[in-house]
Formats: C-alpha cells, structure tokens, sequence
C-alpha cells in the first residue's frame, strides 16, 4: 500500500523536527503544508462546483457510428484530422438533428476550425464560429440585448 502524500510530508516534518539543526523551522514548515493542504481542498472543491453546475447546464451530443461515418467524409473533404473531424461531425449532426435557430462553436482551433469550407458547414446550421471565447460573448450578449 502507498501512503498518501500528505501523511509523507508530515512524517517527514516529525522526522525533521528530531533534528537540533531544523527544530526551529519545522513550525514553519507545518504551516505551508497546513496551507497547501487546504488550497488543495478548495481548489477540489470549486472543482466539483464547477463540474456540477457543467453537467446541470450541458447537453451531450452523442458519438454513434453515423457521427464517425459522417467524420470519415469530412476528413477526407476538407483534409482534417481524424479526430478534428469527429467533433466537426458531431456538431454539424446535431445541428441537423435539433435546428437551432442560432448556435455558436467556440473552439480555439482556428487553424483546423477556422478555415472557409468549415465555416460554409457552419453556416448551412446558423452556426456561428468563434476562436476566442471573449468575441464570442460580445456576441452572445449582444444577441440577448436584441431579444429584450
């Protein structure tokens, strides 16, 4: 069995503390590991906060043959790579399945999703493409102003 890290470090630390030389700075040392060990619980916390709150909002698109069917024809279309084209694939199916009025796909790819012939794709759905995540919230909030 391997013992857990933190209980390493603080054996450790009783071990340096039997020492004249580091007996002083053993506190010290406690401290930071005290620190360290609750930045790590808040930052796993905040984790699983933010976990949670992405599976309550998400919707999941799922992978089936016809996807990777679709994949191999849009690899070979616009020269993609294989797994380039399964997530351009599993977009532009859904697309087709649920037809948004309007949608976006943010990816910061733009030297694979970018290019012309993935944004005439796109446009057939009313699929906005968007490199960076900054333009396309401008976006998006400004198509909610629209709507008010």
């Amino acid at each position: 069995m391997v013992p857990r890290r933190g209980l390493c470090a603080s054996k450790h630390l009783s071990e340096l503390a039997r020492s004249k030389t580091y007996r002083e700075v053993t506190g010290t040392f406690s401290d930071l590991l005290a620190l360290l060990k609750a930045s790590a619980k808040r930052e796993r916390a905040g984790l699983q906060r933010t976990t949670a709150a992405m599976l309550e909002a998400a919707e999941f698109i799922p992978l089936g043959s016809d996807v990777l069917r679709q994949a191999a024809g849009i690899q070979a279309a616009v020269a993609m790579s294989a797994q380039d084209s399964i997530v351009l694939a599993s977009i532009v199916s859904h697309l087709a399945a649920t037809k948004p009025a309007e949608s976006c796909f943010l990816n910061r790819n733009t030297k694979d999703f970018g290019g012309p012939n993935i944004q005439v794709m796109l446009d057939q759905f009313g699929c906005k493409f968007f490199g960076r995540f900054d333009h396309a919230l401008r976006y998006i909030e400004s198509r909610l102003r629209q709507v008010e």
